[in-house]
């Protein structure tokens, strides 16, 4: 399934200290926004040479921790550890081994409906507030194709990371961006204006009534909700090029 790739049993000097500043940055040692020591520091730090030092920040760049700024104010500016890097990659992946857009449509019908009976069970007023700016994004975008793929996609995705689960939530915005570019391939092609319109009003519609759901705390009727909800549009999406494969989908 994967592609084979050999085991490093002797990593190199720059990903050993690769190594000890990506766990600084981990650790809050190296906080996002704050720059590395500069190149002098670093080499009497770690006593490697500047290859090696360059190659440690070339990694860390590839894995978007490190930002490099030119110029007189410029340097090695820290990233906080983000989701979309990481979805850019498990996205690349999943194109790699061929996968449709039913199969991703199937994971997110079995992640998200636990996360919504957890977030039933934790609400609060600061999330309920996030879900109700939500529905005014979705209901704002409501006829525009494209923003509503992108409204309706983040309401899905903020569902999973107000539950309180960090795991479920990478998950989720690993789904986000192939959901979002499927729900406007359909939206663009596939579907007359009419269906376009009667399909994003039931969504919203079942947005709102979870939201309510939600708030009264009726954890097990919500989770039932969303799990129905995802199980119809699932359905709908095989019907609409579900057997399709993200490498036709995701640029």
């Amino acid at each position: 399934m994967y592609p084979d790739s050999e085991a490093i049993a002797h990593p190199t000097a720059g990903q050993l200290v690769a190594d000890s500043i990506r766990r600084k940055i981990i650790l809050g040692e190296f906080r996002d926004g704050d720059f590395l020591p500069n190149e002098a520091q670093l080499l009497e730090q770690y006593r490697v040479s500047r290859p090696v030092l360059r190659e440690a920040i070339r990694i860390l760049q590839s894995e978007s921790l490190l930002t490099i700024r030119r110029g007189s104010k410029g340097g090695a500016r820290i990233n906080a550890p983000r989701p979309d890097p990481v979805a850019r990659q498990a996205g690349g992946l999943l194109q790699y081994n061929h996968t449709t857009v039913f199969d991703v449509f199937r994971a997110r019908a079995i992640i998200e409906p636990p996360a919504v009976k957890l977030l039933a069970e934790n609400r609060t007023a600061a999330t309920m507030k996030q879900l109700r700016e939500a529905l005014d994004r979705e209901s704002n975008a409501i006829n525009d194709p494209r923003r509503w793929g992108r409204a309706h996609a983040e309401f899905h995705t903020l569902v999973v990371e107000l539950s309180g689960s960090n795991t479920l939530a990478l998950f989720a915005h690993i789904m986000a961006d192939i959901t979002t570019a499927h729900t406007q391939a359909v939206w663009q092609h596939a579907l007359d204006d009419a269906q376009k319109r009667a399909d994003a009003e039931l969504a919203h519609r079942v947005h709102r009534k979870l939201v309510r759901l939600v708030e009264d705390g009726k954890a097990a009727d919500a989770e039932q909700l969303w799990r129905r909800h995802l199980e119809e549009t699932t359905e709908k999406m095989l019907k609409n090029q579900g057997e399709r494969e993200l490498l036709d989908l995701i640029d």
